[in-house]
C-alpha cells in the first residue's frame, strides 16, 4: 500500500509539472521591426531569458523562438518587455532575451541565471555596467561561506563601476548608497538618472508598470469538514493489534501561493487543521472473552502539497496531493472487562504519510470556495500509525 500511495501521488506530480502553460496575449518583433501578434506562454522570468514560446492570432501550431530569432517580445497591458541583448552573464558572452526595464538616457536590462538576477546599466554613449543580485545560499558548509565572500567582494567591485557610470547624477549616485538590490529601486535610480542628465526634454521609458507581475500571489484560506477514518491506530494504545474507524469533524486555516508562471493553474498549499476530541468504540475478542473498548483523542494536522486547477472560467475541476504530520493528543484509552474498567492516558504521538484529492473551485468576485474529497493513508510502520481517512472539505478563501 506505501507504494501504491507513493505512486499515485507521483503521478499527480507529474500531471502538474506537464501542464505548464501559462497563456497571455502580447506581440513578438521580428528581426526586420515587424510585429505579430499572439499568445505568448507566459513563464519565469529565467526561462523567458532563453526561449519564447509563440502561439500567432489564428495559428494553431506553437513556435518557439531563442534569443535571435527575434528582435524581442511583450506581453499587453504594459506588460514585460523583453529584447535580444548579447550579454555576459556570469562570464558567459551569449545572447539573451534580456527583460528591459527603463529606456532613456541610462537603460535598464536584467537577465535571470540560475536564480540569480543580472542588471545591466547601459549609458547612452554605449557604457554598461553590471550588478548581480545572487540567490540565498541556506548551506553552512565551508564552501558556502568561501562563495557568499566572493559575493561580497564582487558586489563591492560592481558597485564601484555602477556608481562611476552614474557620476553624472548626484541623486541617482545617493539612491545607489543604500544599496538596495530590489528592482524597484534600480527603476528609480535609472529613472533619476535620465531626469538630472536630461536636457532636450525627452521621457524616460519604465517598461515595468505592473510590479505584481513578478510578486506570488497568496491566499489566507479557512476550511471545514467532517472525515470518516476506516483505519486509525496509533503506537502506545493498549490493543496494538486493533484499529478504531470513526468519524470526526475538522476546522483549520491555511495559506495558498500560486505559481502560474511555472505551472498553469498551480499553487502550493500549506494547511493547519485541529479535530476536536473524539471518540470509537468497538468489541475485541480477549483471550475468549468480548471486552468493549473505547479510544479517545484529539487531532492537530499539518499538511503541505500542491494544488492544480484546470480549464477557464468561474467553475474549476482540481486536484491536490502532498503530505501531513499528524499529532494525537489528549489520548485516552480505556476498556471493560468482568464489569471493570482499565484506563491509559498518554501524551501526543505523531505520524505522518500522504494525501490525494480532488474537487472543483468557484470564484466568487476576488475570492473563491472549494469543494473536495481527499484520501489521507500513514506511510510508516504499523507499530508507530496505521490510518486511512475519507473526507470532504470546504474552503473559504480571500
Amino acid at each position: 500500500m506505501r507504494r501504491i500511495s507513493l505512486f499515485i501521488l507521483l503521478a499527480v506530480l507529474s500531471i502538474v509539472a506537464i501542464a505548464q502553460t501559462n497563456p497571455k496575449s502580447g506581440y513578438v518583433i521580428t528581426n526586420t521591426g515587424d510585429t505579430i501578434r499572439g499568445i505568448i506562454d507566459f513563464r519565469t522570468n529565467e526561462k523567458l531569458s532563453k526561449q519564447c514560446n509563440f502561439y500567432a492570432d489564428g495559428g494553431s501550431t506553437c513556435k518557439t523562438y531563442v534569443p535571435g530569432d527575434i528582435e524581442g517580445f511583450r506581453f499587453d497591458d504594459n506588460g514585460k518587455y523583453f529584447v535580444t541583448r548579447r550579454l555576459n552573464v556570469d562570464g558567459n558572452l551569449g545572447l539573451y532575451f534580456a527583460e528591459f526595464m527603463v529606456q532613456g538616457k541610462m537603460n535598464l536590462y536584467c537577465v535571470v541565471n540560475n536564480s540569480d538576477e543580472y542588471f545591466f546599466f547601459e549609458r547612452e554613449d554605449g557604457e554598461m555596467a553590471q550588478l548581480t543580485n545572487r540567490s540565498v545560499n541556506l548551506s553552512h558548509s565551508v564552501q558556502a561561506f568561501q562563495e557568499e565572500k566572493q559575493h561580497l567582494q564582487e558586489m563591492k567591485a560592481q558597485y564601484g563601476k555602477v556608481t562611476t557610470l552614474l557620476k553624472d547624477s548626484w541623486k541617482a549616485l545617493d539612491d545607489m548608497k543604500e544599496k538596495d538590490m530590489t528592482r524597484k529601486k534600480l527603476v528609480n535610480v535609472v529613472r533619476d538618472y535620465h531626469s538630472d542628465v536630461c536636457t532636450d526634454g525627452s521621457k524616460c521609458m519604465v517598461y515595468e508598470y505592473n510590479e505584481k507581475s513578478d510578486k506570488i500571489k497568496s491566499h489566507f484560506k479557512a476550511f471545514a469538514g467532517y472525515a470518516y477514518y476506516s483505519q486509525e491506530r496509533t503506537d502506545h494504545q493498549y490493543f496494538l493489534d486493533e484499529n478504531y474507524p470513526g468519524s470526526a469533524m475538522e476546522i483549520g486555516i491555511g495559506i495558498e501561493m500560486d505559481f502560474e508562471r511555472v505551472v498553469k493553474g498551480g499553487s502550493v498549499e500549506l494547511g493547519l487543521s485541529y479535530s476536536p476530541k473524539t471518540s470509537s468504540e468497538h468489541n475485541i475478542q480477549q483471550y475468549g472473552q468480548t471486552v468493549r473498548s473505547r479510544y479517545e483523542k484529539g487531532r492537530i494536522t499539518v499538511s503541505v502539497g500542491v494544488v492544480k486547477r484546470f480549464g477557464e472560467g468561474k467553475i474549476l475541476p482540481l486536484v491536490r496531493g502532498g503530505g501531513f504530520v499528524v499529532s494525537h493528543f489528549g489520548t485516552r484509552d480505556y476498556f471493560y472487562n468482568n464489569n471493570r474498567r482499565y484506563d491509559e492516558t498518554y501524551g501526543s504521538t505523531t505520524h505522518f504519510g500522504v494525501y490525494l484529492g480532488a474537487g472543483v473551485q468557484i470564484a466568487l468576485g476576488k475570492h473563491y470556495a472549494r469543494l473536495h474529497g481527499d484520501w489521507y493513508k500513514s506511510i510508516e510502520p504499523k507499530s508507530i500509525g496505521n490510518m486511512m481517512k475519507w473526507g470532504i472539505t470546504a474552503e473559504f478563501a480571500l
